[in-house]
């Protein structure tokens, strides 16, 4: 079994809750979605609310598909598990309405990277729907890097009937995560050249990162976030 992250060692000094919104928010919309509503019901809802690459036009569908997940939990829970250990330090470093715009921004970076792929050189994803907010939490992970290069990140992993613990510079962690994304990259623009289809949006994930790098870099430079923390 891989090693699964389950928190991080990284003392904050105030309360995330615009991280509990988002976390909370995406949870509700998908119980909403594929549990209170009648399937066909549900199908709708998401019809409307995913991103399709050749009709970005529809800019609603830039925001409506962040807080849309597979019916399958995993893709949500991998997400909201990601979003839990590094958004709660990312905003109590930018501040809490700061922090809720660069979310936005993130995912919409992501999606921009996910449409030019898709309409240029990866033309067979243009009509292919696209959802979740891979892209927005990819680029709260570029962030957390910045931010926070040396902190803790606690990962477990089962052993038959042993769980073990151990621990990963963050640095060392998201080097593994990046290093992952762009080998699904290559391996699906290789795939793609060759007219196979991919359910994972990977040039979101880079697409957000890259933004929330860049951002969390500069505001490091510039911004108050660039003075030193008391913990």
């Amino acid at each position: 079994m891989l090693p699964i992250p389950v928190g991080d060692i990284n003392p904050r000094r105030t309360v995330p809750f615009i991280n509990y919104l988002l976390i909370l928010t995406n949870v509700a919309v998908y119980i909403w979605v594929y549990f209170l509503t009648p399937p066909q019901e549900g199908g709708e809802i998401l019809n409307r609310g995913v991103m399709v690459p050749s009709n970005w036009m529809n800019v609603k569908t830039l925001f409506t598909s962040m807080f849309l997940h597979d019916i399958h939990p995993a893709h949500l829970l991998g997400n909201m598990l990601f979003l839990w250990i590094a958004g709660d330090n990312v905003e109590d470093r930018l501040g809490h309405l700061p922090y809720l715009v660069f979310y936005f921004l993130c995912g919409l970076a992501g999606a921009a990277a996910h449409i030019y792929m898709a309409i240029g050189p990866l033309s067979s994803m243009a009509n292919t729907p696209t959802l979740g907010a891979s892209g927005a939490i990819s680029g709260v992970i570029g962030a957390y890097l910045v931010f926070f290069p040396t902190s803790k990140i606690k990962f477990m992993i089962w052993l038959v009937i042993f769980v073990r613990y151990f621990t990963l510079p963050s640095w060392g962690a998201v080097g593994l995560w990046i290093g992952g994304q762009l080998v699904m990259a290559w391996q699906q623009y290789k795939g793609l050249k060759a007219g196979q289809q991919i359910e994972v949006a990977v040039f979101a994930h880079l697409g957000g990162f890259v933004f929330g790098l860049v951002w969390a870099a500069l505001a490091r430079i510039f911004g108050k976030s660039s003075k030193p923390r008391k913990d």
